[in-house]
């Protein structure tokens, strides 16, 4: 009953659109716009009628429609960049009548050379026609622009948009930011549907899972209007497929390529299919399109944990740092269909699916140095080098490890719905499901330890960026590399599985008449988001083997690995078989396995009931104004789990077993609840005289959580045609973002010692972020076919999260001595400047009338403010960003060079200081890649291409600077570069 109400209560508004008196009957002018061959249609074409200021854009498949116009004769003006403005005169017989007027661009040139819909410039035309028709802030990538550089995904395509950033995983773009936002800020949508996350602990959607190839285009959308979600700060990135209905004849592209990866020196293979066409005299879409991609790759690494340096000796050295090297094999299948049926002039149906299948089969080798055990050696240390004595202190501790993992992610979509139109009434409705989920099967983590009682050992901080080790004794040295030295140690077997779904429905109603003399329309509508996530992990610890001794010998592989000397590593294949052939006689660690199995589980429900009420007007036939306001009601509730570690030791003279009671003076635990596993000890010790109890115990209490909250979102945007070539914009949105589920989930991971308190926690009291958003901007197309714009943004964040450090603090029935949890800080800030310029260059003579050229620029400045008062920049937002391109596109020849730059940016805040205050933060240090592509057309539809990525090796490189020191090594990772060569074919 709560979810028919709240359902009730959110689209009451339709009620209203449906008792409001339709407009006096008059007349339809309707048609298609398209390139002189009347094969490609033109999206974002802007139709106006002269006379009344009545304007509209083309949609996907070409369309204009205007209803409402009183019978007479009118004058209908078409723009579109790349192309003269076309007029043609129309007559409305009678105020009944509907009247078809197709119409083409582009007569004038010949269709070889059509810039319309051809090559660099066709991309680069629809693109900006689309964005200067919008009512909101948007950039758009066709698919042919996307296509133009060696791109393997959505955010690796997307990132060449102005003021978007995309962060990488194992060299490849994954989740891109938007402003300089959160990647958790940014909404993802393929044909209107929302994606989910697969992400056990994020919002954000990974777009390395879907293959670029598969994309009609991408839309990027900075400013918000009611009648879309209200949760998006930074904006939303939407993926639209092709539709058959688009087509007027039939299209087939194919593409075979092999890709080449340097740095394991592999050849992996990548193909693509498009095909799409029309039937039943142009009433049934069909466009199918399908990607698979499998290459091997890899990359090396050397990084500090922590990152921790000791910083108060003679020379500065790393307490643990980790040579890693990455071996991955990755598959990608995309696959999306979409079906569409105009049943009649006044009923579209249709159905869109996507299916994309992203998998990764990693093996890493890791050895963990740990320095910060043993004791300086003052004497043997100097210059650039750090030497600690295994003789003193503690023992020098070496870890030889592996990680076998296969990861899939998956992510589908569905949606069907309608959309009715009759005269000036439009109705469309949808209901769609969205899935992602991400799977670990049968991953292992095993490794083997050393323990150096004996030996000196250094690290070389020459160039602190990349240190690497030392071995001032040469029977240490020997050791360090002899795999009969390391006995194994533990091995973790983890079956995880994350899930989250969504089911959406919704409804709009859209009346265009006259609002107070001026040609507009009103638009009502209601959406339910029913949406359940969650992650279930069962992870088996083994610290023991009931067997002979098992050395890293017996299992002892070798990788290639240019930074450091990193063998003898752990072989996978000899590990894995070992493991099953013999998993009964390895040792289960029951209370780590109660801890790891039971601490990370969560399901959370967040059910979303959004209505909205917005009107359109224009001004004197080149003001636009979109206003409205949209609510949104939240539901959440999650079940989560109180896991607590108890450990205590307790001694007393003599032998008291027989009187004591242990649990006498055991203290009551901090979190009551089911006992999970138990590890007691209480014994006489004879040498000592005194009788020892010590005690390890875990527990688990269910704990839910629920909140419910409203918001009303109110927006303005206004779109300002100053001229033909110039627009101006300014917009005003109030957005949300929701906390990560399962940052609000009632997680608790308790550590209780004799005599505190300690662990981390999920807070199921965190606010949703609100913000207020400015938006300003002015566009100058010169010549109708390019652009130079500068725009302008402002973001005040309200219950900005974050993660801090707590002293005495309860939360989830749990009094912490010491706690990390989720907090919302006080407010944060973003503010931004957007510089964007493309232009072919065809007025410079002879063949350099071939070149394009396109850049963008974006600077931000974020703030928050931290819970005691430590004013720090947004956590991955960079205050530089750009993207430089030159192609070049004359005859067969089409060329492109790319340089896509990252400032810097904060990317993990620490509680530690350097010796003069200041928090040693884990920065991202800047970023700057070069990427090329030639293509060659053999014939009008053969053409060959290669491309290479990363051309200068670039690294991913994050580091500490504590002052007077520089920067220090938190983490250095190069990946190579990679080449694709191929063939694509065109009908």
């Amino acid at each position: 009953m709560k979810h028919q109400f709240n359902f009730s209560s959110a689209v009451s508004l339709l009620a209203v659109a449906i008792s409001l008196p339709l407009p006096a009957m008059a007349g339809v002018i309707e048609g298609r716009v398209s390139d002189q061959s009347n094969a490609v249609s033109l999206d974002g074409a802007v139709v106006r009628i002269e006379e009344t200021g009545q304007s509209v854009a083309t949609d996907r498949a070409g369309e204009y429609r205007f209803s409402g116009v009183p019978a007479g004769n009118y004058t209908l003006v078409t723009t579109y960049v790349g192309a003269e403005s076309e007029s043609v005169s129309v007559n409305v017989p009678s105020e009944d009548a509907t009247i078809r007027q197709d119409i083409t661009m582009g007569d004038d040139v010949a269709l070889v050379d059509n810039i319309l819909v051809v090559g660099q410039r066709g991309a680069l035309n629809s693109a900006l026609s689309k964005q200067k028709s919008s009512d909101k802030v948007i950039t758009v990538l066709s698919s042919d622009a996307i296509g133009q550089l060696p791109d393997e995904n959505v955010a690796e395509a997307v990132r060449r948009a102005v003021g978007v950033n995309v962060q990488n995983d194992q060299g490849e773009g994954r989740y891109v930011s938007i402003r300089g936002a959160n990647p958790n800020f940014v909404t993802t949508t393929v044909n209107g549907v929302r994606l989910p996350s697969p992400d056990a602990d994020q919002r954000q959607v990974p777009l390395d899972v879907i293959d670029s190839d598969i994309l009609s285009s991408i839309t990027v959308t900075k400013s918000l209007t009611p009648d879309v979600d209200g949760d998006s700060i930074g904006g939303n990135v939407e993926i639209s497929t092709l539709s058959g209905l688009e087509q007027k004849d039939i299209l087939f592209k194919l593409k075979g390529a092999g890709v080449y990866s340097n740095l394991q020196d592999e050849l992996g293979q990548r193909y693509s299919g498009v095909f799409a066409n029309n039937f039943m005299d142009g009433r049934f879409g069909v466009a199918a399109s399908a990607a698979f991609q499998k290459r091997k790759f890899g990359s090396e690494n050397i990084e500090v944990d922590g990152p921790d340096w000791v910083l108060d000796e003679s020379v500065p050295y790393p307490e643990e740092i980790e040579l890693r090297d990455y071996q991955l094999t990755r598959e990608r299948l995309s696959l999306a269909l979409n079906l569409d049926f105009q049943a009649t002039d006044d009923l579209l149906l249709y159905a869109h699916g996507l299916y994309s299948d992203f998998s990764d089969q990693e093996y890493r080798s890791r050895i963990e140095n740990k320095f910060g055990d043993p004791d300086y050696d003052d004497v043997n240390s100097g210059g650039t080098v750090a030497v600690v004595d295994a003789a003193s202190g503690d023992e020098y501790e070496v870890d030889r490890d592996l990680k076998d993992r296969f990861e899939d992610q998956l992510i589908y979509s569905f949606v069907g719905g309608g959309e009715y139109t009759n005269d000036a009434l439009t109705v469309d409705w949808s209901g769609a499901y969205s899935y992602a989920e991400e799977s670990e099967p049968n991953r292992i983590d095993g490794g083997f330890r050393a323990k150096f009682d004996t030996g000196l050992f250094g690290v070389d901080i020459a160039n602190p960026m990349l240190p690497q080790l030392s071995f001032p004794d040469a029977s240490a040295e020997a050791d360090y590399f002899d795999g009969s030295k390391y006995e194994f140690d533990s091995l973790e077997l983890t079956n995880g599985v994350s899930k989250d779904d969504e089911i959406a429905l919704a409804m709009n109603i859209r009346y265009d008449l006259d609002l107070f003399g001026a040609p507009g329309y009103v638009k009502l509508g209601g959406k339910a988001r029913l949406r359940e996530k969650s992650y279930d992990l069962d992870l088996k610890v083994y610290d023991g083997f009931d067997g002979d001794d098992l050395l890293l010998s017996d299992f002892s592989s070798s990788v290639e690995y240019g930074l450091e000397r990193i063998n003898p590593s752990v072989s996978p294949t000899a590990l894995n078989e070992f493991f099953h052939a013999n998993i009964d006689d390895f040792e289960l660690n029951e209370i780590d396995t109660a801890i790891e199995s039971t601490g990370a589980n969560y399901i959370a429900n967040e059910d979303v009931y959004a209505g909205y009420a917005m009107a359109q007007r224009t001004f004197g036939g080149n003001i636009n104004v979109v206003a409205g306001v949209r609510m949104e009601h939240t539901k959440y509730s999650a079940t989560g789990n109180n896991v607590l570690t108890q450990e205590f030791e307790y001694s007393e003279a003599g032998d008291v077993t027989g009187t004591l009671d242990p649990e006498s003076v055991i203290p009551a635990p901090a979190v009551t609840g089911d006992l999970l596993a138990e590890d007691l000890e209480f014994e006489y010790d004879a040498g000592d005289d005194e009788t020892v109890l010590e005690l390890v115990r875990v527990y688990s209490q269910t704990v839910t959580s629920e909140q419910s909250y409203t918001d009303w979102l109110p927006s303005l945007n206004v779109r300002y045609d100053i001229s033909d070539e110039v627009v101006a914009r300014f917009g005003y949105y109030k957005t949300i973002v929701r906390p990560n589920l399962e940052a609000a989930a009632p997680r608790t991971l308790v550590e209780q010692g004799e005599d505190d308190v300690e662990g981390e926690a999920g807070n199921p009291l965190l606010k949703r972020q609100r913000a207020h958003n400015l938006d300003a901007s002015l566009e100058f197309y010169p010549g109708n076919k390019s652009i130079l714009s500068a725009g302008v943004f402002y973001k005040d964040i309200q219950d900005f999260i974050a993660t801090q450090q707590f002293d005495d603090l309860s939360i989830n029935g749990v009094d912490f001595d010491e706690v990390v949890t989720y907090v919302n800080l006080p407010d944060a800030s973003i503010f931004g400047i957007e510089l964007n310029a493309q232009q072919p260059l065809d007025f410079l003579p002879g063949l350099l009338d071939g070149f394009i050229v396109s850049a963008n620029y974006t600077y931000i400045e974020g703030e928050a403010t931290l819970a005691d008062g430590r004013e720090i920049s947004i956590p991955g937002q960079s205050k530089h960003v750009a993207t430089g391109i030159l192609g070049y596109e004359k005859g067969p020849l089409d060329l492109r060079f790319a340089a896509t730059y990252r400032g810097e940016y904060l990317d993990e805040i620490s509680v530690t200081e350097d010796a003069a205050g200041n928090a040693l933060d884990r920065i991202v240090d800047s970023h700057l890649q070069f990427d090329v592509s030639a293509k060659y057309r053999i014939t009008d539809q053969l053409r060959t291409f290669i491309e290479f990525k990363n051309i200068t090796n670039e690294p991913f490189q994050a580091s500490i600077r504590p002052a007077g020191i520089g920067s220090l090594n938190a983490q250095f990772e190069e990946y190579g570069w990679s080449a694709k060569a191929g063939i694509s074919f065109k009908y």
